[in-house]
C-alpha cells in the first residue's frame, strides 16, 4: 500500500502541529503524532506529561486512543516528530495492535544543534519483531485488523491448527 507524497506531508504537518501542543514541563521533550487510518483521516496526539513519570501519556498512544474514540480502528500509516523520536516499546505494541503488515511508520526527527530534519520511513512490523499476538495467545482477536498479520499473499491463513 503505497501513499502519496502530498498524503505524507500532510501526516507530517499534522504530527508537527500537534507538537506544538504537547504538555511536557518535566522533559521538556515534546512529541506529535498523527496516525492516517484506512479511511483516509488524520487523527493526532501528543506527549502529556504528569509529575508521577508511570502515568504520562506519549503521543503516539494519544493519536491512536483519538482515532479509536472516534470508530477507526485500521491504520494505514502512524507519524511521529521530535527530536529523535522513536516511539517507546508501549507505544509500539499499541500501534501494532491497529496496524497490519502494510502499515508505514515515518519518523521525523527535527534535528537541532547543527543536524538537520530527518525522515525515516519503515513498517511498523519491523519496529516490533514478535509483538504480542492475540491470535497466539489464543485470545479472540480484538481487531480483525490483526488477521492480515496472518495472511499469505495467496490468502490462506498461516495460523497452525491446534490439537
Amino acid at each position: 500500500m503505497n501513499l502519496s507524497s502530498k498524503v505524507v506531508r500532510e501526516l507530517v504537518s499534522a504530527a508537527k502541529k500537534a507538537r506544538l501542543k504537547a504538555y511536557c514541563p518535566y522533559s521538556r521533550y515534546p512529541i506529535g503524532a498523527a496516525v492516517l487510518t484506512d479511511s483516509g483521516r488524520i487523527h493526532t496526539g501528543a506527549n502529556v506529561e504528569n509529575a508521577s513519570y508511570g502515568l504520562t501519556m506519549c503521543g503516539e498512544r494519544v493519536a491512536v486512543a483519538n482515532a479509536v474514540t472516534r470508530g477507526e480502528k485500521s491504520l494505514r500509516a502512524v507519524c511521529v516528530v521530535g527530536r529523535s523520536p522513536k516511539p517507546c516499546g508501549a507505544c509500539r505494541q499499541v500501534i501494532i495492535e491497529f496496524s497490519s503488515k502494510d502499515t508505514w511508520l515515518f519518523i521525523v526527527d527535527l534535528g537541532g544543534e547543527g543536524r538537520r530534519e530527518t525522515v525515516t520511513k519503515l513498517r511498523m512490523l519491523s519496529m516490533l519483531p514478535g509483538a504480542f499476538d492475540p491470535l497466539e495467545a489464543g485470545l479472540l482477536p480484538m481487531n480483525p485488523q490483526n488477521l492480515l498479520k496472518r495472511r499469505t499473499r495467496k490468502g490462506k491463513d498461516r495460523r497452525r491448527k491446534r490439537s
